[in-house]
């Protein structure tokens, strides 16, 4: 595991971007790294989301895989931390435990997917607020349906060091459901995830 930084004292709420995925949906090839695809305004989709986050949580860890050099590129001058996780190959929780483990916090992570940039940046500051409220574990809903980004408190490290496969911390979530809390918010992007092309082509403005 590299990283791009390193910080200097242990943060309440770090916001993991989990970036290291295949995408192979998007492009079975691999010639396009879906995280580093551009928006409509030439945003790359992994900065939209970073930048987003960057407005209400001071410390952001992007967890790459093996296009960690395209990623950088894509963040420009974000103040963000990345770090490399070699087991990317094997799902979506190895990067989270790379991100948790790699990332430590007082009070918990709020975990991002680098594929969804459309996420209103009062959805982060409610997921952030419950969190340091005291909410053990944080999801935003519109209309009914749960969204993203996913809050754990600090005493889920364990468990989330623990998980496995290509579920994240799903199981988490199901283990402890008196431990949810689920809000409502006006905000469709925190359903909208980026899988394809064409998904890219009919979402890409950020307009519902």
């Amino acid at each position: 595991m590299t990283e791009r930084t390193s910080p200097t004292s242990v943060p309440d709420i770090v916001a993991l971007v989990l970036a290291a995925g295949k995408g192979s949906r998007f492009d079975a090839s691999g010639t396009r790294y879906k995280p580093v695809q551009a928006l409509a305004d030439r945003t790359p989709m992994v900065y939209a989301v970073c930048h987003t986050l960057l407005q209400h949580i001071a410390h952001v860890t992007v967890v790459c895989g093996p296009q960690e050099q395209a990623v950088h590129s894509a963040l420009g001058d974000l103040p963000v931390r990345t770090v490399h996780c070699t087991e990317a190959h094997q799902g979506m929780s190895a990067s989270l435990r790379c991100g948790v483990q790699s990332s430590p916090a007082s009070v918990g992570w709020i975990i991002a997917l680098s594929d969804m940039p459309f996420i209103r940046a009062e959805t982060v500051s409610g997921v952030a607020s419950r969190l340091r409220q005291g909410e053990q574990i944080i999801r935003p809903a519109y209309q009914g349906k749960p969204g993203h980004p996913v809050a754990f408190a600090s005493k889920f490290r364990d468990q989330l060091l623990g998980i496995t496969g290509d579920e994240g911390a799903r199981t988490i979530i199901r283990r402890h459901p008196d431990a949810l809390t689920v809000f409502t918010v006006n905000d469709p992007g925190c359903l909208i995830d980026i899988d394809t092309v064409e998904q890219l082509q009919r979402h890409g403005t950020g307009e519902q």
